[in-house]
């Protein structure tokens, strides 16, 4: 595993587990609060299709923000300390970027809106 590249568990209970991986060289602060912070668990909630987030309780400012991201790209939402995994293309809105998820992307697709998540070390 390298230093700057983090592979994490993201696992929505009872329905199953994907592989993402933050970059730390993407928004180094805010990957090492998340870093930090692990096991973070909480609620799904879906935002227009266009991406799922679950609040994270961490309070981080504006880093390297980006208004494009790709589906599977995963991004930090300043405003309400919510880490976001895109469900397809979104621009337009200024995230924090951290990384990708990396298999089984479907599984988070198929997330309803109150589902448990969690991100945790592999």
């Amino acid at each position: 595993m390298s230093v700057s590249r983090i592979r994490l568990v993201l696992e929505i209970k009872g329905k199953g587990r994907c592989e993402c991986e933050l970059a730390r060289h993407l928004a180094p602060l805010t990957v090492g609060s998340i870093l930090r912070a692990l096991p973070i668990e909480g609620r799904v909630y879906r935002y227009d299709g266009a991406f799922i987030y679950m609040e994270t309780g961490l309070t981080i400012g504006r880093e390297k923000q980006r208004d494009e991201f790709k589906r599977g790209d995963i991004g930090f939402m300043v405003a309400n300390g919510a880490l976001c995994i895109f469900l397809k293309d979104v621009k337009g809105m200024m995230f924090n970027p951290l990384g990708r998820v990396i298999n089984n992307i479907e599984l988070l697709e198929g997330a309803s809106a109150g589902d448990v998540l969690l991100l945790a070390s592999t």
